[in-house]
């Protein structure tokens, strides 16, 4: 009976704390901060799914977010800005505007840079509309890195997740600042974790007669244009086969261990985060009940079907 009952109260715990938690609903402003493709790609799926959304990013992918957003770079209704964090167009007064009035926050940088101290806190403030944060973190368990990941990142990827050192130890300090700051402001956080970025574009989901699929919510075909060009376009390939995804409470997923550099590039391997889903996973969070005060982590498995809103759900409220 008394491990029946602390069963009992753990459960009516976690309903209380799900049925309390502050979700953001459609129409609410959301602050996508960060750079690359991954961030890009958090502030497209925020707009497509009804937030009003501004994304702070450098001048670069200012120019370059329309274009990976949208064919032809025209948004047309669709509810999202792009404003620069920095350069001649910058504007402070905006961006402190946007991060008062923002009610949801996400932050994501797709290399393997960590908000520091001061960035954190001209977003995360006492005095702000902000109610839930979402931010991008590693795998930092350390397992299935060492030699081989560092010599696949080296020789194969220059994406793969190895763990250096000072970059965990960045990341861990950052999260230690987000769960402190958003306390202090009483704001709900949720810390999603990737592993290797791979992947990001719709695949072929916008080609007639090609069986291959691909999710057309993610970013266009000129993600495939970006960086060092192969004779075969691996990432297009992985955008059509590493659709289905795997989200794990923690920080408890392996790295890619001794395959990592059988795996390095289009080959669906441990270790594995694709950009969409780790995204996708930002975004769902603001809304999530289950995701208040958490940390996830996300994996790339192998299948053509990416999740769509309600499997989401089921895939914070399922995942243990």
């Amino acid at each position: 009976w008394g491990c029946a009952a602390r069963r009992c109260s753990s459960t009516m715990i976690a309903v209380l704390i799900a049925h309390s938690a502050t979700v953001i609903s459609p129409g609410s402003k959301v602050l996508v901060v960060g750079s690359g493709p991954v961030c890009l790609c958090a502030a497209k799926l925020a707009a497509v799914r009804g937030f009003s959304t501004t994304c702070l990013v450098p001048p670069g992918d200012c120019e370059l977010g329309p274009g990976l957003v949208s064919e032809g770079g025209d948004l047309g209704s669709l509810p999202l800005t792009f404003m620069p964090v920095a350069g001649p167009e910058a504007s402070e007064e905006a961006i402190e505007a946007a991060a008062a009035s923002a009610e949801g926050l996400i932050l994501a940088i797709d290399n393997e840079g960590a908000f520091g101290k001061p960035v954190l806190e001209t977003f995360l403030q006492p005095s702000s509309a902000l109610k839930r944060v979402a931010v991008m973190s590693r795998y930092l368990n350390g397992e299935g890195m060492g030699f081989f990941a560092s010599a696949a990142k080296t020789a194969a990827n220059k994406d793969v997740w190895a763990a250096n050192a000072q970059a965990v130890a960045s990341y861990k300090a950052m999260e230690a600042e987000v769960a402190r700051m958003s306390g202090a402001a009483g704001v709900e956080w949720t810390v999603i974790r990737a592993g290797t970025l791979k992947g990001g574009g719709s695949g072929c989901s916008g080609e007639e007669g090609d069986e291959r699929s691909g999710e057309p919510s993610l970013l266009t075909p000129a993600f495939y244009e970006l960086g060092q060009q192969d004779i075969v376009n691996w990432r297009l390939l992985y955008d059509c086969s590493a659709l289905k995804v795997k989200l794990v409470r923690g920080d408890t997923l392996p790295g890619p261990g001794f395959t990592a550099a059988l795996t390095a590039t289009d080959k669906v391997g441990a270790g594995d985060s694709h950009r969409g889903a780790v995204a996708a996973a930002l975004v769902e969070a603001l809304r999530s009940p289950d995701a208040a005060n958490r940390d996830y982590s996300v994996a790339a498995e192998e299948g053509r079907e990416f999740p769509g809103e309600k499997e989401w759900s089921h895939l914070f409220e399922a995942a243990h």
